[in-house]
């Protein structure tokens, strides 16, 4: 076992320890168990979670504080559901194998209903918002603007038919790995061609200030993922050159 795959394994130890014997239950009886998010890239803070995908037995989700657990039966692996899936596609670039051998990678991809659903939970997030915007106490509008900020980027990169990295990676590195505040801004306002002008307006300033405000240059990032955070750019853009 690699160093790397071993520390992630004994860290998936620690935090099971405080998480129950059902999650230890489907952790033995799984056929590969794969690390992924912002743990695997590197990334992670003090207070992150560690996700961890689980191939084999029943379906079964667990969340603590420490452990994010997604148990997906064997089957469903051979499933194009599956393999076409946001989270398919985002473990099978990022993900560390700690048990197992991957026997479905090689069939991942990006499938038209990962990008139409995404595309779906944004539109509908954002109209849900619209009437209450200003209703909202500012830490709100905070919070949601970054959750909306976050689930655009994640549309854009689907719709480039490319997995959507660690969350971190979206709020820290855009512009180095994928495009400019201005693309989000621009793609965030074609999804709004109903929404109010003044929600709209206060949105994408939050926006754009956020990406600008919190970038970090490839070279201060992890160099033992930086080459995998290397997105394609889209071949033409909105603004021009």
């Amino acid at each position: 076992m690699q160093s790397g795959t071993k520390s992630l394994g004994e860290m998936l130890q620690h935090r099971l320890a405080s998480c129950g014997p059902q999650a230890l239950h489907y952790l033995d009886h799984a056929s590969e168990i794969i690390v992924f998010g912002s743990v695997s890239a590197g990334l992670e803070r003090p207070d992150s979670d560690m996700d961890v995908l689980c191939i084999g037995g029943r379906e079964y989700k667990l969340k603590s504080g420490l452990l994010d657990l997604i148990v997906v039966p064997l089957d469903s692996t051979r499933n194009q559901s599956w393999l076409q899936s946001e989270l398919a596609t985002h473990v099978c670039k990022y993900g560390t194998w700690i048990k197992g051998t991957p026997l479905w990678t090689d069939d991942v991809r990006i499938g038209l209903s990962a990008v139409d659903e995404k595309h779906q939970r944004v539109s509908a997030f954002m109209r849900s918002l619209q009437n209450s915007w200003f209703k909202l106490e500012e830490c709100f509008r905070v919070k949601y603007s970054v959750k909306l900020r976050r689930e655009t980027q994640r549309l854009m990169l689907l719709e480039r038919n490319v997995p959507i990295p660690p969350t971190r990676i979206l709020d820290y590195a855009w512009p180095s790995i994928a495009g400019t505040s201005r693309d989000v801004c621009f793609r965030l306002r074609q999804l709004a061609t109903a929404a109010h002008d003044s929600f709209v307006d206060d949105l994408l300033g939050r926006v754009h200030a956020h990406i600008e405000a919190n970038q970090v240059p490839l070279e201060r990032l992890p160099r033992t993922s930086r080459d995998i955070w290397l997105i394609p750019t889209p071949p033409t853009s909105p603004f021009g050159a």
